[in-house]
């Protein structure tokens, strides 16, 4: 079987990531990676960049906090 790669002119604009922790998520890509956050949404996402651009991840936690209200519930 042979691996698959990637085409070396593949672009990705942006990609959005649903988290459970934006701090944890942060702490990654933000001061392991060094991406450099440019629009922070209090502890509920963040949108971070590499070279200036408005952004390349989204992170967020919405889905999380919606799936927690969603278990207090029952």
């Amino acid at each position: 079987m042979e691996t698959y790669k990637i085409p070396t002119q593949t672009r990705i604009g942006h990609v959005h990531l649903k988290v459970a922790d934006l701090n944890r998520s942060l702490e990654f890509y933000r001061d392991l990676l060094g991406f450099e956050v440019t629009m922070l949404y209090e502890s509920q996402a963040a949108f971070i960049s590499a070279g200036g651009y408005h952004h390349h991840i989204g992170l967020n936690t919405w889905t999380a906090k919606m799936q927690l209200l969603l278990v207090k519930k029952v």
